[in-house]
């Protein structure tokens, strides 16, 4: 493959110094907007380049985070793209492939002369790097080499290795935060950073500053204030409406399966109207159970946990011609163009934004808000957003969140677009400018 083309790119000397390490174990840990991965690649390609016959490698955790992450920003950057082995063949012999985590064991026979290791504090330890290390016997090159680049992620194996106690000079240590490289990035993202010291804290530590005293856990999703304002929102039920249900099925002995019910009282205003939980209860029962509440609140929608025992029950509620059920899987990607790695994080960050624009009223539960500000929140990669893990949350003794989670799945498939226009039409307590008014009656007059 021809990679002839001249590239004239600008580097900071963090950057610079990364790229042209030679020493056996470089490593790069940055803020986000550092330039790591391109910088990584770079370095790979670059080597390729310049030692005929090489054998290099770049590796990431997942499967999902390679293919979607790292082989489009190798395309999008250098214009090369991969076979259907995931590997780049050059003219001059040398070649890099492309592997994630899992595939690693089959290579106990190769040979590496370089291998790029991105995002590397998201192995949980050490096992993977020195796996590779028995594999760096390559001599395509006067050196081999395994550079690695990652964002600070507290006293972890990479901290352990690079940072605190290096066993030798080959440990090659390049640290940046992201305002080291605002040269390179635009103005309104350096702004919008900044603001994260008051808002994201812990985030903005680790993230941006690079601290190593901060852990990969980081803020709240939910603010106390908001949840006040939320329960006193004192939205008036009209009449006829519309109500969407959320259902999470419990799969732990102690796990309860939660029904929340919400009613669209308004434009974009929704409101909490009913919330059970139900422990020990089977298929049939939680299926009956829905069934008789929809009796006494009609639900159009109703969006249930589908993976586990709740795919049973999402089955059983999708023969019912009274609702819609839409089945949510949490760690699918979500429809369309979206900010979040997961339809998880896509809804519990939609729950967010209605309940601090004053758009969702809730129930006055205190062990609803107690659960509300359990539900964590952090950053991997450069800028994804990803929600704390149930079983992360069982393993720390924190009660998985049903009622949260369930209010999730009500919002997250609720149908807000039956709206119909209407010009010139006077309605008693409306303004007249206003010109959308909903399928369902918004007030309690009496016509």
């Amino acid at each position: 493959m021809d990679v002839s083309k001249k590239l004239e790119i600008r580097l900071i000397p963090q950057q610079a110094d990364f790229v042209t390490s030679t020493k056996r174990f470089p490593h790069f840990i940055g803020g986000i907007g550092t330039g790591k991965t391109y910088c990584l690649l770079l370095k790979c390609v670059r080597f390729a380049q310049m030692y005929p016959g090489a054998v290099c490698m770049i590796v990431r955790k997942t499967f999902t985070d390679l293919h979607d992450s790292t082989l489009a920003d190798f395309t999008k950057y250098f214009g090369l793209t991969t076979d259907q082995h995931k590997e780049v063949k050059f003219e001059n012999g040398s070649r890099i492939m492309f592997r994630h985590g899992s595939e690693l064991e089959v290579l106990k026979n190769i040979n590496l002369d370089f291998c790029g290791v991105e995002q590397s504090e998201e192995f949980e330890d050490d096992k993977q790097f020195n796996f590779l290390r028995d594999r760096m016997r390559g001599k395509a090159g006067p050196y081999q080499q395994i550079a690695l680049i990652s964002n600070a992620n507290g006293r972890n194996w990479c901290w352990r290795m690079w940072v605190n106690n290096p066993s030798s000079d080959d440990f090659h240590l390049i640290t940046a935060t992201t305002f080291d490289n605002a040269i390179n990035l635009p103005q309104k993202f350096i702004d919008d950073q900044k603001a994260r010291e008051k808002d994201s804290p812990r985030h903005f530590a680790r993230m941006v500053m690079n601290s190593f005293d901060e852990e990969l856990s980081d803020d709240n999703v939910f603010h106390s204030r908001d949840l006040i304002r939320s329960v006193g929102l004192g939205f008036v039920l009209p009449k006829f409406c519309q109500f969407a249900a959320g259902l999470d099925v419990g799969r732990y002995g102690a796990d309860s399966t939660c029904l929340t019910i919400l009613a669209l009282v308004g434009i974009r205003k929704w409101k909490m109207v009913f919330q059970e939980e139900k422990f020990g209860a089977g298929a049939p029962e939680v299926v009956g159970w829905v069934k008789d509440m929809w009796k006494q609140f009609p639900f159009d929608t109703i969006g249930v946990d589908d993976i586990g025992v709740g795919g049973g029950v999402c089955d059983y509620l999708g023969d019912s011609n009274s609702f819609t059920t839409y089945g949510f899987i949490a760690n699918e990607k979500p429809n369309g163009e979206s900010a979040y790695p997961n339809k998880k994080a896509e809804g519990i960050f939609k729950l967010e934004e209605y309940i601090s624009k004053d758009w969702l009223e809730i129930l006055p539960d205190v062990k609803l808000q107690e659960e509300f500000m359990t539900v964590r929140f952090y950053y991997r990669g450069e800028s994804k957003k990803y929600i704390v893990s149930k079983e992360e949350m069982r393993s720390k003794g924190i009660k998985s969140p049903n009622k949260v989670d369930s209010t999730v799945l009500a919002l997250y498939y609720a149908d807000e677009d039956r709206v119909f226009e209407v010009d010139d039409i006077i309605v008693p307590g409306v303004t007249p400018s206003r010109k959308k008014f909903q399928d369902y009656a918004v007030s309690d007059l009496n016509y």
